[in-house]
């Protein structure tokens, strides 16, 4: 993946230098307890993941002021393949700037261009950007689903 402006923002591939600057985005996402070993072996997982796509969003000054992490995966009742919005966050400096709006164009114009029949995210309906309808005013429509889960614990040796 190239680097592409969107608006005033650079959109690039995500690189081992961008570990620092995702993990506080995580930080401000709401997840501030998350261990930073756990997260950089996380962190390259993704990058190396074929299935998946890791982009930051940079301002005129080179920081990152976006992170998202995307997910491509064949569903056989979509005869086609599902790309899933797994992570997208703004800094908290950076948000009303249109930070969201261009990584969100990235990866629509990503996803329309790989064949996708599906393009999805999960958000709680808590956040914010559920609140102002963020996702709504991009394009998204909410789908009638329930999210089951099973939370597993682990050791953070």
């Amino acid at each position: 993946m190239s680097k592409v402006s969107v608006n005033k923002f650079l959109i690039r591939q995500a690189t081992d230098s961008d570990l620092q600057a995702g993990f506080k985005l995580m930080a401000e996402l709401g997840y501030p307890d998350l261990s930073i070993a756990r997260f950089a072996a996380t962190f390259s997982s993704v990058q190396n993941n074929p299935a998946m796509t890791l982009i930051v969003a940079e301002d005129g000054d080179g920081v990152v002021v976006g992170l998202a992490s995307i997910s491509r995966r064949p569903q056989l009742r979509l005869t086609a393949d599902l790309i899933t919005i797994d992570e997208l966050v703004v800094a908290d400096s950076a948000r009303g700037l249109g930070v969201g709006r261009a990584l969100l164009e990235h990866i629509r114009a990503m996803a329309g261009s790989s064949g996708a029949r599906r393009l999805e995210l999960e958000t709680n309906r808590a956040r914010e950007s559920y609140r102002r309808r963020f996702y709504i005013k991009n394009g998204f429509t909410e789908a009638d689903s329930a999210v089951m889960r099973i939370e597993y614990e682990f050791d953070d040796d």
